[in-house]
Protein backbone atom coordinates (compact mmCIF):
# COMPACT_ATOMS: atom_id res chain seq x y z
CA UNK A 1 0.00 0.00 0.00
CA UNK A 2 1.39 3.38 -1.05
CA UNK A 3 0.33 6.16 1.32
CA UNK A 4 0.48 9.87 0.50
CA UNK A 5 -0.12 12.45 3.24
CA UNK A 6 -1.00 16.11 2.78
CA UNK A 7 0.18 18.06 5.85
CA UNK A 8 -2.56 20.65 6.38
CA UNK A 9 -2.38 23.71 8.63
CA UNK A 10 -4.25 26.97 9.25
CA UNK A 11 -3.82 29.55 6.47
CA UNK A 12 -2.93 26.95 3.85
CA UNK A 13 -4.27 27.51 0.33
CA UNK A 14 -7.49 25.51 0.08
CA UNK A 15 -6.99 24.33 -3.49
CA UNK A 16 -3.47 23.09 -2.79
CA UNK A 17 -4.95 20.79 -0.13
CA UNK A 18 -8.05 19.61 -1.96
CA UNK A 19 -6.77 19.81 -5.53
CA UNK A 20 -3.83 17.46 -5.23
CA UNK A 21 -6.02 15.15 -3.14
CA UNK A 22 -8.53 15.02 -6.02
CA UNK A 23 -5.82 14.55 -8.62
CA UNK A 24 -4.18 11.61 -6.86
CA UNK A 25 -7.55 10.07 -6.02
CA UNK A 26 -8.65 10.11 -9.66
CA UNK A 27 -5.27 8.71 -10.70
CA UNK A 28 -5.66 5.78 -8.31
CA UNK A 29 -9.13 5.10 -9.70
CA UNK A 30 -7.88 5.18 -13.29
CA UNK A 31 -5.06 2.86 -12.31
CA UNK A 32 -7.52 0.47 -10.68
CA UNK A 33 -9.59 0.39 -13.86
CA UNK A 34 -6.64 -0.25 -16.15
CA UNK A 35 -4.45 -2.45 -13.94
CA UNK A 36 -6.77 -3.66 -11.19
CA UNK A 37 -4.40 -2.20 -8.60
CA UNK A 38 -5.95 -0.17 -5.76
CA UNK A 39 -2.97 -0.14 -3.38
CA UNK A 40 -2.86 3.64 -3.03
CA UNK A 41 -4.28 5.90 -0.32
CA UNK A 42 -4.11 9.65 0.12
CA UNK A 43 -4.92 11.27 3.44
CA UNK A 44 -5.02 14.79 4.83
CA UNK A 45 -3.50 15.23 8.29
CA UNK A 46 -3.34 18.23 10.61
CA UNK A 47 -1.92 19.00 14.06
CA UNK A 48 -4.20 17.23 16.52
CA UNK A 49 -6.47 16.07 13.72
CA UNK A 50 -8.42 19.32 13.98
CA UNK A 51 -10.11 20.97 10.98
CA UNK A 52 -7.93 23.68 9.47
CA UNK A 53 -9.09 27.21 8.67
CA UNK A 54 -7.85 28.50 5.33
CA UNK A 55 -7.28 32.11 4.29
CA UNK A 56 -10.84 32.56 2.98
CA UNK A 57 -12.15 31.39 6.38
CA UNK A 58 -13.17 27.99 5.03
CA UNK A 59 -13.05 25.28 7.68
CA UNK A 60 -11.53 22.19 6.10
CA UNK A 61 -11.92 18.73 7.70
CA UNK A 62 -9.04 16.25 7.71
CA UNK A 63 -8.69 12.48 7.88
CA UNK A 64 -6.33 12.17 10.82
CA UNK A 65 -3.84 13.81 13.16
CA UNK A 66 -0.26 14.29 12.04
CA UNK A 67 0.77 12.64 15.30
CA UNK A 68 -1.03 9.46 14.20
CA UNK A 69 0.88 9.10 10.92
CA UNK A 70 3.47 6.42 11.59
CA UNK A 71 4.71 6.23 8.01
CA UNK A 72 3.89 7.78 4.67
CA UNK A 73 5.55 7.12 1.33
CA UNK A 74 4.84 10.70 0.27
CA UNK A 75 4.50 13.90 2.29
CA UNK A 76 3.02 16.97 0.59
CA UNK A 77 3.06 20.51 1.96
CA UNK A 78 0.47 22.98 0.60
CA UNK A 79 0.92 26.69 -0.09
CA UNK A 80 1.14 29.15 2.82
CA UNK A 81 -1.19 32.12 2.24
CA UNK A 82 -0.61 34.08 5.46
CA UNK A 83 2.55 35.57 6.91
CA UNK A 84 5.09 32.87 6.16
CA UNK A 85 7.26 33.31 9.25
CA UNK A 86 4.25 33.38 11.57
CA UNK A 87 2.79 30.24 10.00
CA UNK A 88 6.14 28.46 10.41
CA UNK A 89 6.34 29.50 14.06
CA UNK A 90 2.83 28.20 14.76
CA UNK A 91 3.44 24.79 13.17
CA UNK A 92 6.52 23.20 14.76
CA UNK A 93 4.87 19.78 14.42
CA UNK A 94 4.81 20.09 10.62
CA UNK A 95 8.49 21.07 10.64
CA UNK A 96 9.44 18.19 12.95
CA UNK A 97 7.41 15.69 10.89
CA UNK A 98 9.24 16.76 7.74
CA UNK A 99 12.61 16.60 9.50
CA UNK A 100 11.86 13.04 10.56
CA UNK A 101 10.59 12.11 7.08
CA UNK A 102 13.75 13.52 5.55
CA UNK A 103 15.76 10.84 7.32
CA UNK A 104 13.72 8.14 5.55
CA UNK A 105 13.20 7.25 1.90
CA UNK A 106 9.85 9.05 1.78
CA UNK A 107 9.21 11.41 -1.12
CA UNK A 108 8.63 14.97 0.12
CA UNK A 109 6.97 17.68 -1.97
CA UNK A 110 6.47 21.37 -1.25
CA UNK A 111 4.04 23.59 -3.12
CA UNK A 112 4.97 27.24 -3.72
CA UNK A 113 5.51 28.99 -0.36
CA UNK A 114 4.99 25.63 1.35
CA UNK A 115 8.61 24.99 0.35
CA UNK A 116 9.55 27.20 3.32
CA UNK A 117 8.50 24.34 5.61
CA UNK A 118 10.99 22.02 3.88
CA UNK A 119 13.76 24.58 4.22
CA UNK A 120 12.88 25.21 7.88
CA UNK A 121 13.22 21.48 8.50
CA UNK A 122 16.74 21.58 7.04
CA UNK A 123 15.84 19.37 4.10
CA UNK A 124 17.02 21.79 1.41
CA UNK A 125 20.50 22.76 2.60
CA UNK A 126 22.89 22.50 -0.37
CA UNK A 127 20.03 21.22 -2.55
CA UNK A 128 18.09 22.66 -5.48
CA UNK A 129 14.70 24.21 -4.77
CA UNK A 130 12.17 26.62 -6.22
CA UNK A 131 9.36 28.71 -4.73
CA UNK A 132 6.89 31.45 -5.66
CA UNK A 133 8.52 34.44 -7.34
CA UNK A 134 7.19 36.87 -4.71
CA UNK A 135 8.97 34.89 -1.98
CA UNK A 136 12.43 34.66 -3.55
CA UNK A 137 14.12 37.46 -1.57
CA UNK A 138 12.71 36.31 1.78
CA UNK A 139 13.61 32.71 1.03
CA UNK A 140 17.21 33.57 0.16
CA UNK A 141 17.49 35.70 3.29
CA UNK A 142 16.20 32.96 5.59
CA UNK A 143 17.86 29.99 3.89
CA UNK A 144 21.15 31.04 2.24
CA UNK A 145 22.40 27.44 2.05
CA UNK A 146 19.67 26.45 -0.44
CA UNK A 147 20.42 26.47 -4.17
CA UNK A 148 17.28 28.39 -5.14
CA UNK A 149 16.24 28.23 -8.80
CA UNK A 150 13.13 30.43 -9.09
CA UNK A 151 13.07 30.19 -12.89
CA UNK A 152 12.30 26.47 -12.73
CA UNK A 153 8.65 25.42 -12.28
CA UNK A 154 9.67 22.19 -10.55
CA UNK A 155 12.92 21.07 -8.96
CA UNK A 156 13.84 17.58 -7.85
CA UNK A 157 16.89 16.82 -5.74
CA UNK A 158 17.05 13.32 -4.34
CA UNK A 159 13.72 12.62 -2.64
CA UNK A 160 12.74 16.32 -2.44
CA UNK A 161 10.35 17.98 -4.91
CA UNK A 162 9.47 21.68 -4.99
CA UNK A 163 7.19 23.69 -7.28
CA UNK A 164 7.01 27.41 -7.85
CA UNK A 165 3.41 28.59 -7.94
CA UNK A 166 0.21 28.59 -5.93
CA UNK A 167 -1.57 26.51 -8.56
CA UNK A 168 1.55 24.61 -9.60
CA UNK A 169 0.31 21.72 -7.48
CA UNK A 170 -1.19 20.63 -10.83
CA UNK A 171 2.33 20.10 -12.13
CA UNK A 172 3.56 18.54 -8.91
CA UNK A 173 0.52 16.27 -8.84
CA UNK A 174 1.06 15.09 -12.40
CA UNK A 175 4.71 14.53 -11.59
CA UNK A 176 3.65 12.17 -8.78
CA UNK A 177 0.95 10.52 -10.89
CA UNK A 178 3.50 9.72 -13.56
CA UNK A 179 5.90 8.34 -10.98
CA UNK A 180 3.38 6.05 -9.29
CA UNK A 181 0.94 5.21 -12.08
CA UNK A 182 2.82 5.75 -15.34
CA UNK A 183 2.92 8.20 -18.21
CA UNK A 184 -0.34 7.17 -19.89
CA UNK A 185 -2.44 7.80 -16.79
CA UNK A 186 -0.70 11.14 -16.18
CA UNK A 187 -1.40 12.27 -19.74
CA UNK A 188 -5.01 11.08 -19.66
CA UNK A 189 -5.53 12.84 -16.34
CA UNK A 190 -4.00 16.05 -17.73
CA UNK A 191 -6.51 15.94 -20.56
CA UNK A 192 -9.39 15.17 -18.18
CA UNK A 193 -8.56 18.16 -15.96
CA UNK A 194 -7.57 20.31 -18.98
CA UNK A 195 -4.13 20.91 -17.50
CA UNK A 196 -1.56 22.69 -19.65
CA UNK A 197 1.26 20.18 -19.44
CA UNK A 198 3.54 22.58 -21.25
CA UNK A 199 3.98 24.57 -18.04
CA UNK A 200 6.10 21.89 -16.46
CA UNK A 201 9.63 21.35 -17.73
CA UNK A 202 9.75 18.11 -15.76
CA UNK A 203 6.62 16.22 -16.85
CA UNK A 204 7.45 13.04 -18.76
CA UNK A 205 10.68 12.49 -16.83
CA UNK A 206 9.37 9.84 -14.46
CA UNK A 207 11.96 7.19 -15.39
CA UNK A 208 14.62 9.64 -14.23
CA UNK A 209 13.00 10.54 -10.90
CA UNK A 210 13.59 7.24 -9.17
CA UNK A 211 17.18 7.20 -10.41
CA UNK A 212 17.94 10.24 -8.26
CA UNK A 213 16.98 8.61 -4.97
CA UNK A 214 20.59 8.29 -3.85
CA UNK A 215 23.19 10.34 -2.00
CA UNK A 216 26.20 10.06 -4.32
CA UNK A 217 26.76 13.74 -5.11
CA UNK A 218 29.43 12.96 -7.70
CA UNK A 219 27.07 10.78 -9.71
CA UNK A 220 24.24 13.29 -9.20
CA UNK A 221 26.49 15.92 -10.82
CA UNK A 222 27.04 13.63 -13.81
CA UNK A 223 23.29 13.01 -14.09
CA UNK A 224 22.60 16.74 -14.05
CA UNK A 225 25.30 17.31 -16.69
CA UNK A 226 23.81 14.64 -18.94
CA UNK A 227 20.37 16.21 -18.58
CA UNK A 228 21.77 19.57 -19.69
CA UNK A 229 23.89 18.31 -22.61
CA UNK A 230 21.93 15.31 -23.93
CA UNK A 231 21.37 16.97 -27.32
CA UNK A 232 25.13 17.11 -27.96
CA UNK A 233 27.50 14.36 -29.05
CA UNK A 234 28.57 12.70 -25.79
CA UNK A 235 31.49 10.34 -25.31
CA UNK A 236 30.51 8.27 -22.29
CA UNK A 237 34.04 7.01 -21.67
CA UNK A 238 35.27 10.60 -21.25
CA UNK A 239 32.65 11.81 -18.77
CA UNK A 240 34.32 10.35 -15.69
CA UNK A 241 37.48 12.36 -16.24
CA UNK A 242 35.47 15.61 -16.31
CA UNK A 243 34.25 14.86 -12.80
CA UNK A 244 37.44 13.43 -11.34
CA UNK A 245 36.66 9.71 -11.76
CA UNK A 246 38.41 6.99 -13.65
CA UNK A 247 36.08 5.53 -16.27
CA UNK A 248 35.87 2.23 -14.38
CA UNK A 249 35.02 3.93 -11.08
CA UNK A 250 32.45 6.17 -12.75
CA UNK A 251 30.70 3.22 -14.41
CA UNK A 252 30.63 1.24 -11.17
CA UNK A 253 29.33 4.08 -9.02
CA UNK A 254 26.81 5.23 -11.63
CA UNK A 255 25.33 1.76 -11.88
CA UNK A 256 25.32 1.36 -8.11
CA UNK A 257 23.58 4.71 -7.56
CA UNK A 258 21.04 4.68 -10.39
CA UNK A 259 20.61 1.07 -11.40
CA UNK A 260 21.49 2.02 -14.98
CA UNK A 261 24.61 2.56 -17.04
CA UNK A 262 25.41 6.11 -18.21
CA UNK A 263 24.48 5.08 -21.76
CA UNK A 264 21.11 3.78 -20.62
CA UNK A 265 20.50 6.93 -18.59
CA UNK A 266 21.38 9.15 -21.55
CA UNK A 267 19.01 7.16 -23.75
CA UNK A 268 16.19 7.65 -21.24
CA UNK A 269 16.83 11.39 -21.12
CA UNK A 270 16.70 11.64 -24.91
CA UNK A 271 13.58 9.53 -25.29
CA UNK A 272 11.77 11.44 -22.57
CA UNK A 273 12.76 14.72 -24.22
CA UNK A 274 11.31 13.33 -27.45
CA UNK A 275 8.10 12.43 -25.62
CA UNK A 276 7.76 16.02 -24.48
CA UNK A 277 8.48 17.47 -27.93
CA UNK A 278 5.95 15.16 -29.55
CA UNK A 279 3.22 16.39 -27.21
CA UNK A 280 4.17 20.06 -26.88
CA UNK A 281 5.59 21.03 -30.28
CA UNK A 282 4.80 20.75 -33.98
CA UNK A 283 8.32 19.66 -34.91
CA UNK A 284 8.56 16.84 -37.43
CA UNK A 285 9.81 13.43 -36.32
CA UNK A 286 13.07 14.11 -38.15
CA UNK A 287 13.50 17.47 -36.40
CA UNK A 288 12.85 15.85 -33.03
CA UNK A 289 15.36 13.11 -33.80
CA UNK A 290 18.10 15.68 -34.35
CA UNK A 291 16.98 17.90 -31.46
CA UNK A 292 17.53 15.13 -28.91
CA UNK A 293 20.97 14.14 -30.16
CA UNK A 294 20.21 11.30 -32.58
CA UNK A 295 21.07 11.25 -36.28
CA UNK A 296 19.24 8.18 -37.54
CA UNK A 297 15.46 8.53 -37.54
CA UNK A 298 14.87 4.80 -37.92
CA UNK A 299 16.98 4.02 -34.85
CA UNK A 300 15.14 6.68 -32.86
CA UNK A 301 11.75 5.34 -33.96
CA UNK A 302 12.72 1.81 -32.99
CA UNK A 303 13.97 2.88 -29.55
CA UNK A 304 10.93 5.06 -28.92
CA UNK A 305 8.50 2.28 -29.80
CA UNK A 306 10.38 -0.13 -27.53
CA UNK A 307 10.03 2.37 -24.66
CA UNK A 308 6.44 3.53 -25.11
CA UNK A 309 4.81 0.74 -27.10
CA UNK A 310 3.83 3.27 -29.77
CA UNK A 311 5.57 4.79 -32.76
CA UNK A 312 6.36 8.52 -32.40
CA UNK A 313 3.55 9.48 -34.78
CA UNK A 314 0.99 7.28 -33.00
CA UNK A 315 2.13 8.61 -29.63
CA UNK A 316 1.63 12.20 -30.83
CA UNK A 317 -1.81 11.39 -32.21
CA UNK A 318 -2.86 9.83 -28.92
CA UNK A 319 -1.52 12.36 -26.42
CA UNK A 320 -1.08 15.75 -28.12
CA UNK A 321 -3.75 18.19 -26.87
CA UNK A 322 -6.32 19.13 -29.47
Amino acid sequence: MIVATVLAFDLALTSSISGINDLLYFASKLNAQSAGDTDFRIQIASPGGKPVRTLNNLVFPVHCAIEEVEHSDVYLVPTITGNVEQVLDKNPLVVETLRHAGATNSLIGGNSSGVFFLAEAGLLDHKSATTHWTMVDLFRHLYPLVDLKPDQPITQDGNILCDCGGQAWFDLGLYLVELFFGHDIAMNLAKFFVIDIGRSTQLTYSPLISKKYHKDKGIMAIQNWLEEHYCSTIMIDQIGEQFGFSNRTMLRRFKQATGATPSQYLQEIRLDAATKLLVQSNKSIQEITHAIGYEDISSFTRLFKRKSGLSPSHYRARFKPI
